[in-house]
């Protein structure tokens, strides 16, 4: 499944969807199948207008990350998970150091928490999930990381295996299981990413408080044309539908109770 969830959305995503639909109206037009040309080509060229000039993925973000927010604390937690994705994790082994994604908001508020609550492990789950067959995971660069910043690392856990975010729930409930921690435990992730994370880690038994970091957007996004920066629409509508491609699989799949995640008021 993790194969074929990889194949599946290197096919899907929006931008190779429009290029696929080009070869396509090119492949008709050789076999002068006019009509079926023309209607791939409108279709790519709909998916490139509303991909790169709208901001209709920045709407779809702001809605994941207004669903989860921070609890106030009654007491200092023992721990915090923090899900892998904010290291890249193939330039961190080449160069010998930890190279950030743009995720990296999650380290750095696995940081500022390891620092206001002295006594709390932090718990880092994540491996690789390329498909080249590498195992360049972010336990290392992360033990890098949170020494160079002075954290013990008595402090620190690594779960190095996971390549998605259901084996992050599952690795973490054995992982947690085995050190005896009684819970809960912080839940740090990108903020659009966590009705999925808070639903499988529920799911798996772990008892968490969610923690979102990493925010996209503003949080008031209203759908409009976005002319100035085509690069940013692209990539932003390519993770609100991967993640939403994700939140179906998991319903489908059973993981998850909800196919959309929300905090309970």
């Amino acid at each position: 499944m993790f194969v074929l969830s990889k194949l599946f959305w290197l096919i899907v995503q929006p931008l190779a969807f429009a290029f696929l639909s080009m070869l396509a109206a090119l492949a008709c037009l050789a076999f002068s199948k006019t009509g079926a040309a023309a209607v791939f080509a409108m279709l790519a060229a709909l998916t490139l207008g509303v991909t790169s000039f709208t901001n209709l993925g920045a709407v779809l973000l702001a809605d994941l990350e207004a669903r989860f927010r921070r609890p106030v604390l009654a007491e200092p937690p023992g721990c915090a998970i923090v899900l892998g994705g904010g290291i890249n994790t193939g330039a961190s082994a080449r160069r010998g150091t930890y190279v950030f994604t743009r995720a990296a908001d999650r380290y750095i508020e696995a940081l500022r928490l390891a620092r206001l609550y002295p006594e709390m492990v932090i718990l880092v789950t994540g491996g690789d999930n390329a498909l080249t067959g590498a195992k360049n995971g972010e336990a290392e660069p992360a033990a890098r990381f949170f020494a160079d910043h002075g954290i013990a690392p008595e402090r620190l856990l690594y779960e190095p295996d996971a390549r998605n975010t259901a084996e992050n729930a599952a690795n973490t409930a054995k992982m947690l299981k085995d050190h005896a921690f009684k819970g809960p435990c912080l839940l740090v992730t990108s903020a659009y990413h966590m009705p999925r994370s808070a639903a499988l880690f529920e799911k798996a038994g772990v008892d968490t408080l969610p923690w979102p970091a990493d925010y996209r957007t503003d949080g008031r996004p209203r759908l409009s044309a976005s002319l100035d920066r085509p690069m940013t629409n692209a990539a932003m509508l390519t993770t609100a539908l991967r993640e939403w491609a994700g939140l179906v699989t998991a319903r489908l799949r059973g993981h998850t109770a909800r196919l959309s995640p929300r905090q309970e008021d």
